[in-house]
């Protein structure tokens, strides 16, 4: 019976990812491109252009991250244009599948984002001639990653509670609102900027213990984040 269970389970969820892939490529072979492309043809003009390693990685990893989680935007915008969310209605796919199939396509989209970063990185490092370790290029491809499954888990509520638009300007006005109080404390508080270096430092350190640490992090962030969407998207109206 549980085998029953699982297995339609699983058929569900790859119906909603399969879903989900035909809405990303219906935009047509540009946008798909775009995904591809930017990230190293923009690391690797930074590296052409004199920038160091640790900037061309942390504009590489800024800039998928932030083209991906624009991704997990343009689904649910998709979903709104025409209502196109009807389909939502009469696709055989549970509520609950329907979320956990679209986390299951982001975490697929945030290992080819991770995936790009390392390409990405070690190509701007042999134009810099300044080889990347294989560790250190599975070091910020992890971190690529992780940042964006935390992400995707973070802004998912708000996407199934308000239209993408709105979710994005929440979005936008939380992160100003966080980083504003965390800057203003730095700033007021000098104990408080050291303890933050001391603790990148020691992050920088002891990069696989951090990063099991996030993951424990995404995990959590994950289950919370699936949780209260079900519950937002259970008390709609398809």
């Amino acid at each position: 019976m549980n085998t029953t269970a699982n297995a339609d389970a699983m058929t569900a969820i790859l119906r909603q990812i399969s879903l989900d892939w035909n809405r990303t490529i219906s935009y047509g072979r540009s946008y798909i491109a775009i995904f591809f492309a930017y990230v190293p043809g923009f690391t690797c003009l930074m590296a052409a252009t004199g920038s160091t390693l640790a900037s061309v990685a942390g504009a590489a990893i800024g800039g998928a991250a932030s083209g991906f989680l624009m991704l997990n935007i343009t689904l649910f915008s998709y979903e709104q244009m025409n209502n196109h969310h009807w389909m939502n209605g009469i696709v055989p796919i549970s509520r609950n599948h329907q979320i956990l199939g679209r986390f299951a396509f982001l975490i697929v989209c945030d290992l080819v984002a991770g995936l790009e970063v390392a390409v990405s990185i070690a190509c701007a490092g042999i134009i810099m001639h300044e080889p990347v370790k294989v560790t250190d290029a599975i070091g910020f491809a992890a971190m690529t990653v992780l940042t964006l499954v935390l992400l995707n888990a973070i802004v998912q509520p708000f996407l199934y509670r308000f239209s993408p638009y709105r979710a994005m300007a929440a979005i936008i006005l939380s992160i100003g609102v966080i980083g504003g109080t965390v800057i203003g404390l730095c700033k007021a508080l000098p104990k408080l900027a050291k303890t933050v270096e001391q603790l990148a430092e020691a992050i920088s350190r002891h990069q696989a213990i951090a990063l099991a640490a996030f993951l424990i992090i995404d995990v959590l962030a994950l289950a919370f984040s699936r949780k209260i969407s079900l519950h937002i998207y259970g008390s709609k109206d398809i």
